[in-house]
């Protein structure tokens, strides 16, 4: 494992068993994530492509094979242990936007560092880091509002300063921009783009090429394989990259 590589997947394997019989939802998957990538996986409906992203985050437990996050394997993590580096080292971000609705923005985005024993820290000094968060991303005026009193993009937004509350090692993203317009959509591949560009590694899954396009891989699966990769060369036009993946995708079969 390379000093650089932040998640190592190797021969993972994820099975379900539904009326005795075995769906065996990922076969001997095995790929890399240095830190400072952002990759997307792709592949048709029921490829395995979030089974992938909950296994590898500790959110699912694997069948068989190893994953390995900054070092540590997965497999041998108590639950205990793997709670908190979800919490401490991680950052989520989900198509329907999870969160407490009755607590406010801020103190959405705030709760996972309440929560934490990372970091010694006063609630006025983690409120004031919530606050930053949101200034950054554009949602300061909403801090107070109830979740249901905001837009589907300042919510998703709101999402991405709560994924990053604890400074996380990397943001696992499942289908982030998968319930918005384009509009929004494009606002909240900026902030995950801008994220990324200071230093944030991310994992997101995605049906959107256009989303897609923003990373620097993209993985493709189908039926629990990983059947090809494409490196996105960043240096292109957006439109560029984006006609060299769809090329390409059509080529996997998309």
């Amino acid at each position: 494992m390379s000093k650089n590589t932040i998640l190592e997947v190797k021969d993972l394997c994820k099975t379900y068993i539904i009326n005795k019989r075995q769906n065996n939802v990922l076969r001997n998957v095995s790929f890399h994530i240095d830190k400072g990538e952002m990759v997307a996986v792709m592949g048709p409906s029921g490829s395995g492509k979030s089974t992938l992203l909950y296994t590898v985050s500790g959110m699912d437990k694997m069948t068989a094979g190893d994953v390995k996050f900054c070092g540590k394997s997965l497999s041998e993590q108590s639950e205990n242990s793997l709670a908190e580096m979800r919490l401490d080292d991680m950052g989520f971000i989900f198509q329907q936007m999870y969160m407490m609705k009755n607590l406010s923005i801020i103190d959405n985005i705030i709760l996972p560092a309440v929560k934490s024993s990372k970091k010694k820290e006063s609630r006025k000094e983690i409120l004031s880091r919530g606050q930053d968060l949101m200034h950054k991303l554009g949602i300061s005026e909403v801090g107070e509002n109830d979740i249901n009193e905001v837009s589907g993009g300042q919510l998703q937004r709101a999402c991405i300063c709560r994924s990053m509350i604890n400074d996380p090692q990397m943001i696992f993203a499942d289908e982030p921009t998968g319930a918005l317009n384009r509009t929004s959509s494009d606002e909240v591949m900026e902030e995950l783009t801008k994220l990324n560009s200071e230093g944030t590694t991310i994992m997101l899954v995605t049906h959107d090429s256009k989303v897609a396009a923003k990373c620097s891989r993209v993985l493709y699966i189908v039926d629990g394989n990983i059947r090809g990769e494409y490196n996105i060369k960043k240096e292109q036009p957006l439109h560029d990259r984006e006609r060299g993946l769809n090329n390409w995708l059509m080529e996997m079969g998309w």
